[in-house]
């Protein structure tokens, strides 16, 4: 670590195919930097850059992450965590194509260290120095973009919005913004974490008297130097609608997607008329992208809180105080993970020990019927209870766990091949002090193994976002869940043993719970660990576990048609669903393959599987993932 009187901070670069001009822009004075710490997030692009780049880290003593080319945002996510298990809590994104000396990284640095809740951008120049970036304004309801800053982001027209080709924020304001969003790949995203920010009562500042050179284009294939790239135009324009979607209510809404046509030509207008004869695949990426943007007229909006219904316990119940301290149950499915198993008790302790106020006790599940979880629980040092459940099925395990914890106040769901890291407890404790929701849930980071194939992590198979705490869900993965069991027992939900052998009791469990009234808040503090298994790294796996998805998608939302005649109307909707997936995943799958893009590759076989699933799904086949011999 770096001496008291050296401000530490992490500088991220997201890196796709051009490692020699990230060489040339990160000076000595950088490296020579005691505080300064180069992540270089390398984005699959080809197995030469990708050990060029690696090589290039190890000369400059930088870090190396190697990533699936999954996009900016999750590039940063990854870069942060990396840096983040180093001790760095200051971050500062930099473009491959940007030139930032030391003294203006330590300065930015210093100012997100004081003021953790503020995200602050430099002023940016090109090579020639003409002015870049001054900051930036999207129209509230049409979603044009103009150079220029609103004093106190007051303007009614305009929302401020800070650039991610240099951009500085603390650890602080990644947890409360849960990071980056990876949906959308390149573009928007710093507009979109701009404005997330000022929603939840952050700051954004710019800062003049620090400057930083950035060539914009330097890592886009262009024809001229006006022209963008087809990748430019597609994710500009289709981003514009994604970012709407998630921003935009009610009547202005109706104003952001009427201006479309307009707003998708003047992107493309970036790069001037004569781009239609010189450039076709510009105006051709364009139009894909307004495709993809319509897609977001029929997805929901982020989701607001739910409304009780006369279901829930009323809101002064829910506060109810509490006498004495919280007793709560850690409950820990298990079949046939002994190993596994092993290390998550041993974590334990450290996570139990960090609780105050709490009597804390752990329930092991094993539903093997040898007992092979017996060896991990003999000796440990807990206060923990071992039981056998006989029937077969996470879902008779989960309720078993239900059962065993009805006289705690909290139970906490760890799968047996997580290890919660530090603050997993208290971070969920503490937000569903704060919120008293029926359900809190944290995150669960997968872990690989260095040499996993890169066709599966760009499968997006074991992808995960991140959500800023106190985001209301609408469904939930039990890995890393808390159930306050009061009101759990009050609405008499329970896991579906009929999915105990295919997945999504989960889905089916938390979306139940929510439609009885009940509340699920997302807590991005909290995070556990999985250790994936080399068995789960292969394409086969990844093609399986899309047609399970698939397939149990349309079961959970079969279950949950109120009628005959609606689920009716859900087999067909899914047999045509299923049916165009099948097509545009092969297709995809087959232009990734013959233009050897990873990506297209393989999220092209996800979707194509998926679509198979949704297929058998809507014929009534039941696809038992986990069926036993």
């Amino acid at each position: 670590m770096a001496a008291q009187s050296t401000t530490a901070y992490a500088v991220i670069i997201v890196n796709y195919g051009e490692p020699s001009l990230v060489a040339g822009n990160i000076g000595a004075d950088v490296d020579a930097d005691e505080g300064a710490l180069v992540v270089l997030v390398d984005n699959f692009h080809s197995s030469d850059s990708r050990e060029q780049a690696e090589a290039l880290c190890l000369e400059r003593g930088w870090m190396f992450v190697a990533s699936a080319n999954d996009g900016f945002g999750a590039g940063v996510n990854r870069g942060a965590a990396a840096a983040r298990e180093q001790g760095h809590r200051a971050f500062i994104t930099l473009n491959p194509d940007a030139v930032a000396s030391a003294d203006v990284l330590r300065e930015l640095a210093r100012h997100v260290t004081a003021d953790p809740l503020a995200l602050v951008s430099p002023f940016m120049d090109t090579g020639d120095g003409h002015p870049h970036f001054r900051g930036a304004g999207v129209h509230r309801r049409t979603g044009q973009m103009r150079s220029g800053w609103s004093e106190h982001d007051h303007d009614q027209e305009w929302g401020n919005w800070l650039s991610g080709a240099c951009l500085a924020f603390s650890a602080r304001a990644l947890d409360l913004l849960g990071g980056f969003s990876e949906d959308f790949f390149l573009y928007w995203e710093d507009v979109d974490i701009s404005r997330r920010a000022v929603e939840r009562g952050m700051r954004l500042e710019i800062r003049p008297d620090l400057l930083v050179v950035h060539d914009e284009g330097g890592t886009q294939d262009a024809g001229s130097d006006r022209t963008k790239s087809p990748t430019y135009y597609f994710y500009n324009i289709r981003n514009r609608m994604l970012f709407g979607r998630r921003h935009v209510r009610g009547r202005d809404w109706a104003r952001w997607v009427l201006a479309s046509p307009r707003q998708s030509a003047l992107i493309w207008m970036r790069g001037g008329r004569k781009q239609a004869f010189t450039e076709p695949r510009g105006l051709l990426a364009a139009g894909r992208g307004l495709l993809a943007g319509a897609a977001q007229l029929v997805r929901r909006p982020p989701s607001s809180p739910p409304r009780p219904t006369q279901h829930l316990p009323p809101l002064a119940e829910r506060h109810r105080p509490l006498s004495g301290p919280l007793r709560i149950t850690v409950a820990i499915p298990s079949y046939r993970r002994p190993e596994q198993l092993a290390a998550l008790l041993a974590a334990l302790p450290d996570r139990i020990a960090e609780t105050q106020d709490a009597v804390v006790d752990v329930l092991v599940i094993d539903n093997d019927p040898d007992g092979s979880a017996r060896a991990a629980v003999d000796g440990t040092p807990l206060d923990l209870r071992y039981v056998r459940e006989k029937s077969p099925g996470i879902s008779a395990v989960r309720n078993r766990a239900l059962d065993e914890g009805r006289h705690s106040d909290l139970l906490a769901f760890l799968d047996d091949d997580e290890i919660p890291l530090a603050g997993w407890l208290t971070s969920l404790i503490e937000v569903w002090r704060e919120h008293r929701t029926s359900a809190v849930a944290g995150r669960v980071i997968s872990v690989f193994y260095e040499d996993t194939d890169p066709w599966v992590i760009a499968s997006g198979t074991f992808r995960r976002p991140q959500r800023p705490t106190g985001t209301f869900l609408l469904t939930a993965a039990a890995g890393n869940l808390m159930l306050d069991m009061h009101q759990i027992q009050q609405l008499g939900v329970r896991f579906e043993e009929s999915l105990g052998l295919s997945g999504g009791e989960d889905t089916l469990f938390t979306r139940q719970l929510v439609e009885l009234g009940g509340t699920i808040v997302w807590c991005n503090e909290s995070a556990a660990e999985d250790y994936v298994v080399s068995s789960r790294l292969t394409r086969e796996w990844a093609t399986q576990r899309a047609f399970s998805a698939g397939n149990g998608l349309v079961h959970v939302n079969l279950r949950l048609a109120p009628s005959p005649t609606r689920r009716l109307a859900l087999r067909g909707r899914y047999l045509v669903g299923g049916t165009a997936r099948i097509t545009a995943g092969f297709a995809r799958h087959r232009y990734g393959r013959a233009r050897q893009h990873l990506r297209h590759d393989a999220r092209g076989m996800r979707t194509f599987h998926r679509g198979r699933g949704m297929l058998a799904g809507a014929r009534g086949h039941l696809y038992e993932e986990y069926a036993r011999s």
